[in-house]
Formats: C-alpha cells, sequence, structure tokens
C-alpha cells in the first residue's frame, strides 16, 4: 500500500456502517455568512432542522461557508471560530461527524480559511489533503463495515475536492499569462474553476489501487462546491436525464474541463457527483449512468428560496437489492422556519 492511500484511508474519526447496513449522509451548502454583520440565526435553526429530520451519519458542507472579506478571507481566527461554534452547535452537541470543501468564496488556507480553525471542533473530520495537490480540501472519508473490519476494504468511501477560488487564477498559479476566460463562453458564468488535472489524477491513482488492493472496485461519492460541465448536460437534457427537483438558473461550471468527470466514468465506481454553488438549482439527474446532483443555498445572508432551503439527503444501503448504490432525496427547512410553507414539484419534503 503506497503512503498516499494510506494516508487517505485514516480518518480523525473512524466512519462505520450502521448494524442494519445503511449511512446517511446530508448535505447543505452556500451559507454565505454577512460581509461585517451578524449572520441570520435562522442558519443553525436550518442546520439542527436538518440533523433532527434526517439523523445523519455525517453532515457534509459542499462549500461557500463564508462570504468574500468576512470569515472566509479577511476575517480573524477569533470570528471564524466564533462563527462555526454557533452554526455547528446543532452537529456538535449530538456527536455526528462533519466534514467540508471549500468554495470559491471561502478563500485559501494560505489567505485565512484556516483548517485548523475547523479541526478544533471534536467532530470535525475535514482534512487538508496532500500538499502537492492544488488548493486544500481535496480528501477521501472511508466508511467502513459495520463491524469495524478493515481486511476487505471500505463498504464504500467518499471523495472530496477543492473546486478552488476561480478561474481567473488558474493560469497565474501555473506562472502563466494566458487568461482561459474568453469573452463569449457557453456557460451562464465563466470565472468558475473546478478540480484540477493532479486532483484527477490522485483519484485516478487512488481509486485503481484500492482495487488492485481489495479486488473489486469500492464504491464512491463525490462532493466538490463547483459543479462539472456534465452537470449541464442534465438541467438541458432533464427527459432524458431522468431529472428530479429544480433548475432555476444556469449551472455554472468551470471553464476549463479537466477530465474529473471522464475519469469517474472510465474507471466505474462513483455513483454520484453532488456539487453546490448554484443557489436556486437543487435537482438530481442522471448522465451516463451517474447521478449528478446540485443542492441550493441553505444560507439566509445570500440569495435563495426557501422552498429549496435546506440539504440533499444521501443513503448508502449495503443490503439494498441494487447493492453499492446511494437512493437521494432532498430535505426542505421551510415547514420549520417563519415562512409559509410552498410544495414544491418533484421535490420531496419530509415532514
Amino acid at each position: 500500500m503506497t503512503d498516499n492511500l494510506r494516508a487517505a484511508l485514516a480518518c480523525r474519526i473512524p466512519l462505520k456502517l450502521r448494524p442494519d447496513g445503511t449511512f446517511r449522509i446530508i448535505c447543505s451548502s452556500d451559507y454565505h455568512a454577512p460581509l461585517g454583520s451578524r449572520w441570520s440565526p435562522r442558519l443553525r435553526a436550518g442546520i439542527r432542522t436538518l440533523v433532527d429530520v434526517t439523523e445523519p451519519d455525517l453532515f457534509f458542507i459542499a462549500g461557500d461557508f463564508a462570504s468574500h472579506g468576512f470569515v472566509g478571507v479577511n476575517g480573524t481566527d477569533e470570528e471564524m471560530h466564533e462563527y462555526l461554534e454557533d452554526i455547528m452547535a446543532p452537529v456538535e452537541e449530538k456527536n455526528i461527524p462533519w466534514a467540508h470543501v471549500p468554495g470559491n468564496h471561502d478563500g485559501r488556507i494560505e489567505k485565512g480559511l484556516k483548517l485548523s480553525i475547523f479541526q478544533s471542533f471534536p467532530h470535525c473530520i475535514s482534512e487538508r489533503g496532500l500538499d502537492e495537490l492544488d488548493g486544500y480540501g481535496t480528501y477521501m472519508l472511508p466508511v467502513w463495515p459495520a463491524d469495524g473490519d478493515t481486511s476487505h476494504g471500505p463498504a464504500f468511501v467518499i471523495w472530496c475536492f477543492d473546486s478552488h477560488a476561480g478561474a481567473h487564477a488558474y493560469s497565474a498559479d501555473l506562472g502563466r499569462t494566458p487568461n482561459c476566460v474568453l469573452p463569449n463562453m457557453p456557460v451562464r458564468f465563466n470565472g468558475s474553476d473546478g478540480a484540477h488535472f493532479n486532483q484527477c489524477a490522485w483519484y485516478w491513482d487512488l481509486s485503481c489501487e484500492m482495487e488492485q488492493i481489495y479486488g473489486r472496485k469500492i464504491p464512491g461519492i463525490m462532493f466538490m462546491h463547483t459543479p462539472l460541465q456534465e452537470h449541464l448536460y442534465v438541467t438541458t437534457n432533464p427527459s432524458e436525464c431522468e431529472m428530479q427537483g429544480s433548475s432555476e438558473e444556469e449551472s455554472a461550471p468551470g471553464a476549463v474541463n479537466t477530465g474529473l468527470f471522464a475519469a469517474v466514468y472510465e474507471r466505474g465506481d462513483v455513483r454520484v457527483v453532488c456539487a453546490g454553488h448554484d443557489h436556486i438549482n437543487c435537482y438530481f439527474g442522471k448522465y451516463m449512468g451517474i447521478v449528478l446532483a446540485e443542492d441550493g443555498s441553505l444560507g439566509y445572508d445570500v440569495y435563495g428560496e426557501d422552498y429549496l432551503r435546506g440539504g440533499h439527503l444521501f443513503t448508502f444501503d449495503a443490503a439494498a437489492a441494487r447493492p453499492n448504490e446511494f437512493s437521494f432525496e432532498h430535505v426542505t427547512v421551510q415547514d420549520h422556519q417563519d415562512c409559509e410553507k410552498v410544495p414544491h414539484p418533484g421535490i420531496k419534503i419530509i415532514e
């Protein structure tokens, strides 16, 4: 076993399937703590609702904790700790492991979003990832069988990707002057970035090594902030991709396609790729056999819709009729907030 795989399989809190062979992940995103003012108390209330209703084994945040200039980039360590202590209290109080990937508004670890602040919380299992990978927050979380036996490999793995701050920095980080953003791009917002090639290669290498060691492909689910370009295919072909949910704005993937979807498809182990970023897109669809999802914003200090605010619930069931697959649904919190409950077609509301 290589040192890279050994490091990837380590986890501050070992994750295991429940005795019945299931594991539940609730994913929310785009909280956007406001600039220079107190965040809405409805955010913590929303997180509490998701935790109480779904009883997850892992609470996952798909980026954009903050807005530029506040806790993500220019804020102090004390501000960041106070913010996380407040909003993550419902998760910490129930001893639920939680993790995150950075979003484009969160800044970089060198510029203030210090991972040590996150890791100071007892149940945060976020990792920095390998130094040689671009950005930070590209790592893997293994979920082991219920009995804790590690000899046959994880039951499944959670792949976590940094999708970086924006396309403007892509060439600059490589020390090159040409900008990858052109005046006329075929997507709504052409300033996004995505997982870089060395991150894709990291996934490929570990996926192949696990298959070689354990004699099987290890199923997985993948989280990142910025959607892939292939997410656009779901929203523009909703019938063909069996889309469920709502796309209220055009998806905003990275300007450069670095091949992550192709790697996932060719490896054949990742079942779901879930992103955030687009605040009023809240859907699931299937392209080339892979579930592609976007989760709308849970934040109340940023644009969004109450009938979408909530989280995506993914359930792995080792004993299901189709093992190694994930069931999925969206959970809204509007009926627990001070707002009118508005049913939305295609979105399941858990009472």
